[in-house]
């Protein structure tokens, strides 16, 4: 039997209500108000966006450890509010006197005596975790969005000194040596950033990084208008909406507060899919085409760009991050367009 939206939708309200006593400090809240959004874009566009695959992927990432990828069938929660399987929280690292337990993902300490399981939402995801063969079917991404793939290059202009350009336009490193280039006002003088070409102020868009063995990234889209000078806080209200990835293989999306995203850390291709005229962007990893994250609520008329961020290695050169070649419809495989037409 498919899942429907009535499905996945009890068992968020479910969730929800089992997890209530923390929602204030945790991201949970923000994936539930932004549900409704989703569910209603994803109507206007049922060739991109199937109706159930956004709420199917949130309950699947709420219902992980935000550790491991085990499924939170016996949840601990600290004073944090984060969850932990009962493994990961043995393996928490302690506060200096011994009496507080170090949460690994949001680093604030919280009492040993206050962990909290919640049984009410083990027992929701084991529903979930029944049901993890229909969700992944509609967790995949769309073929159709291909055909608006677009041809982005990088903006020399706003790169920051740090970062070395590729002569085509299309890969950036970062090194430890300053390149020596003019001062401009479009440049990011501080933040090891460059935004890509071209602009987008309607339509769909879609492209592909490669971010090959680069460990530390920052990539989507952001306002054509954000500040380039001193430091920026990547966060949808400062104008970024961007996927990350930490040196130490955390992902996570800059909402406010950022959410914990569990994808694969071998990631190697990420695409990219912006709906200007819904007000969306998606992430979605290539190998398996499975979704990673939406954004939803994004403004509307004023230019969006492509944007990229590296930090500076301790030793050496960073991994690049490369445009992916857009492959043509002649070159492409037969297979493939068997499935965008259907």
């Amino acid at each position: 039997m498919p899942v429907t939206i009535c499905d996945v939708s009890s068992l968020m309200t479910g969730i929800k209500a089992a997890v209530s006593w923390s929602c204030s400090r945790v991201t949970i809240t923000l994936w539930l108000d932004s549900l409704s959004l989703l569910s209603a874009s994803s109507h206007s566009l049922p060739c991109v966006f199937p109706p159930a695959a956004d709420m199917a992927e949130l309950l699947q990432k709420m219902c992980r450890c935000l550790t491991c990828p085990a499924y939170l069938e016996q949840p601990l929660s600290l004073e944090c509010g984060c969850s932990f399987c009962p493994d990961c929280v043995r393996s928490l690292p302690q506060e200096p006197h011994g009496e507080g337990l170090v949460c690994s993902f949001c680093t604030k300490v919280s009492r040993k005596n206050h962990l909290r399981p919640n049984r009410h939402l083990g027992q929701l995801v084991s529903k979930v975790k029944e049901l993890e063969p229909q969700l992944r079917a509609v967790l995949q991404m769309n073929p159709r969005m291909r055909r608006f793939r677009v041809d982005v290059t990088l903006d020399a202009d706003t790169a920051n000194n740090f970062l070395i350009l590729s002569d085509d336009l299309r890969s950036i490193w970062c090194g430890p040596i300053r390149q020596n280039r003019p001062a401009l006002p479009s440049r990011f003088d501080l933040s090891v950033c460059v935004l890509g070409t071209p602009q987008f102020v309607s339509g769909r868009h879609y492209w592909e990084v490669d971010v090959g063995s680069s460990t530390e990234w920052n990539l989507g889209v952001c306002r054509d208008s954000v500040c380039r000078q001193g430091q920026i806080q990547l966060s949808s209200e400062q104008g970024f909406w961007t996927l990350s990835r930490s040196a130490r293989g955390f992902f996570w999306a800059s909402t406010t507060p950022h959410i914990p995203l569990c994808t694969n850390s071998l990631l190697h291709q990420v695409g990219i899919f912006l709906d200007v005229d819904v007000g969306n962007v998606s992430f979605y990893c290539v190998e398996n085409e499975a979704h990673i994250f939406t954004f939803t609520g994004l403004p509307a008329g004023e230019p969006l760009r492509p944007f990229f961020a590296l930090s500076i290695p301790p030793n050496g050169v960073q991994g690049a991050l490369s445009m992916c070649p857009i492959v043509r419809l002649g070159d492409a495989d037969p297979s493939d367009q068997q499935r965008e037409d259907r």
